[in-house]
């Protein structure tokens, strides 16, 4: 069993390096630094949760020995210590292109139509537009987004279902 934090509340950024459109962006998931500390609390309550289940049957039966973090790491302060030290990211980056009112929020990047701000020829069709990352794989709900910007592209064009055939 491996604890993770299905939908942290640490927020990281992703930011450009370079005016090379090949290099790629630097990304910084900026782990545990949620100030109520929910991200660790979440990892510790894990390795809580998983140990308790390894010790029920028929669990108990199958498993020979804690791997890791291992018997001797028992506090919340040590749970917490290991956990940090092996987290990883586990599911995917949401987020990074935060949606809203470009001209009221400095923070928002992407409109309600999906563009991004300063051109408006390029739209963001993925979870980057998510608001927190959702607690189940994002494939369908980008598909979603993806359909979405299709109909906008399309209306704006000016193409209908009709001429699209």
């Amino acid at each position: 069993m491996t604890p993770n934090i299905p939908r942290p509340r640490s927020r990281g950024r992703l930011y450009l390096t370079s005016a090379d459109p090949a290099v790629k962006p630097a990304l910084d998931f900026g782990y545990f630094t949620d100030p109520e500390g929910y991200d660790a609390a979440t990892l510790v309550y894990g390795i809580k949760a998983a140990r308790k289940i390894a010790d029920t049957a028929p669990f108990r039966d199958w498993i020979k020995r804690e791997v890791a973090p291992g018997p001797a790491v028992q506090t919340d302060d040590a749970l917490s210590h290991y956990a940090r030290k092996v987290a990883h990211t586990v599911y995917h980056p949401a987020g990074t292109t935060r949606m809203g009112d470009v001209a009221a929020d400095a923070l928002a990047v992407v409109d309600s139509q999906l563009r991004l701000r300063g051109l408006k020829k390029v739209r963001i069709a993925d979870a980057g537009i998510f608001p927190t990352i959702p607690t189940i794989n994002p494939m369908l709900t980008v598909l979603g987004v993806a359909e979405k910007a299709a109909e906008m592209i399309a209306a704006e064009a000016g193409w209908t279902q009709h001429a699209r055939l």
